[in-house]
């Protein structure tokens, strides 16, 4: 008796520990504190049954795990979707997974931050239904959407925060409208959130105690995560790296500041920096002089490192992260970027907060924030579906029957 309770405890934690998202059989056994063995064994349990699944890894160089390459454990849910939409800072992305999060299509275009809400809503209403007519999708077997926005995005109402870098969406409800439009669910967080959700949950920060993401883009963002968990704090707010003023007599910030970060080490303002010697150089362009070693390039993407480094030091010295990763364009400068970000770190952070942190680029690359916004409808999906019986119970309606 105490046997079999035992066994439907560790069954009970083993598919618990799948509902996130897919894993490898040592991780379970990790998160559980039980012997790899033991693991297996319930694991295997699991797969006769057809509960659960291998699957192949939908980032596999975003993983070293133990056990067979590339080979993850999930809950065998088939016959339903997530569609994810990533406003990006440079381009648009949209995509369609299933709920393991391996990706069934995926398009993409040129996205600019100018753009109204409206023509944002018409171009994410188009994209999402190409996804859906030519994979042949039935539209009821959508679980939900979700979105990332370049952006703080408050907590209370799920709209932009006054101060983004979308300047012409605040006060646009944009989950609701799009809602409408699709006759679906949709959820909307900020992409550096998402982006350190998904190096959380399917990338290279699987495992850490305390990361930082950093976004370094168009614009900087920065999510943190803990045990795997985002930080959003009481209202949204946490994480707006982008508006620390570093010089208070510096450029003005759209956010109404001067000497934002943001302001000063956005991909734009760099280019702008060079027009002296490189007339209207482009963003991409001046990326891969910087990698390329070109003088001028270079130096600026490596002030620029030295600037986010100094104040990831001071973020280091509070939060102790075992993981800082970066992503965003910026990152295809290479170790010049990297390399000044370490080195301002190490001059401004107590040496025992930073000794131990492993600072590299997100393993998940620019799709970082495209998974993290499937990640986000389907835990935002599920938790509204677990919330019916409870709101039921409290007004007395039954839930019998109910659509999943």
């Amino acid at each position: 008796m105490v046997k079999a309770r035992s066994q439907h405890r560790l069954r009970a934690a083993v598919l618990a520990a799948l509902e996130d998202a897919p894993r490898s059989r040592a991780e379970i056994a990790r998160l559980l504190s039980v012997s790899p063995s033991t693991a297996s064994s319930a694991i295997a349990e699991l797969i006769e049954e057809g509960v659960a699944e291998t699957v192949d890894d939908p980032v596999p160089t975003s993983r070293k795990a133990a056990g067979r390459p590339g080979e993850l454990v999930a809950l065998k849910e088939r016959h339903a979707y997530l569609i994810g939409i990533d406003f990006g800072r440079l381009s648009f992305k949209a995509a369609i997974s299933d709920l393991n999060y391996r990706l069934i299509d995926e398009l993409d275009c040129a996205f600019d931050t100018d753009i109204s809400a409206e023509a944002a809503l018409a171009l994410a209403v188009e994209h999402v239904e190409l996804l859906i007519s030519r994979n042949d999708i039935n539209r009821r077997l959508v679980k939900a959407v979700g979105i990332g926005v370049p952006g703080p995005v408050e907590t209370a109402t799920g709209m932009l925060h006054p101060g983004s870098i979308l300047a012409s969406w605040v006060g646009a409800d944009i989950p609701r409208r799009l809602s409408q439009k699709l006759d679906l669910p949709v959820y909307m967080d900020n992409d550096a959130n998402l982006g350190a959700l998904a190096e959380s949950r399917l990338g290279g920060a699987v495992g850490s105690k305390m990361m930082l993401y950093v976004l370094l883009s168009v614009g900087v963002g920065l999510g943190i995560s803990i045990e795997g968990e985002i930080f959003r704090g009481a209202y949204g707010m946490a994480g707006q790296l982008a508006h620390v003023v570093t010089d208070e007599n510096g450029p003005l910030c759209h956010c109404g500041s001067r000497g934002c970060l943001e302001a000063q080490i956005s991909v734009n303002a760099l280019s702008r920096s060079l027009e002296p010697t490189h007339r209207d150089i482009a963003p991409a362009e001046m990326l891969r002089l910087a990698a390329e070693g070109s003088p001028g390039p270079a130096r600026v993407v490596a002030d620029a490192g030295a600037m986010a480094g100094r104040a990831l030091g001071a973020l280091c010295n509070y939060f102790n992260p075992d993981l800082i990763l970066v992503g965003g364009e910026l990152t295809r400068a290479g170790p010049v970027l990297l390399n000044a970000m370490k080195e301002a770190m190490r001059r401004t952070a107590i040496s025992r907060a930073v000794e131990h942190v492993d600072i590299r680029p997100g393993a998940l690359g620019d799709r970082a924030e495209l998974f993290g916004t499937l990640l986000l409808a389907h835990e935002r999906a599920r938790a509204e579906l677990h919330a019916r019986p409870a709101l039921a119970a409290k007004s007395g309606v039954s839930t019998e029957g109910a659509a999943p």
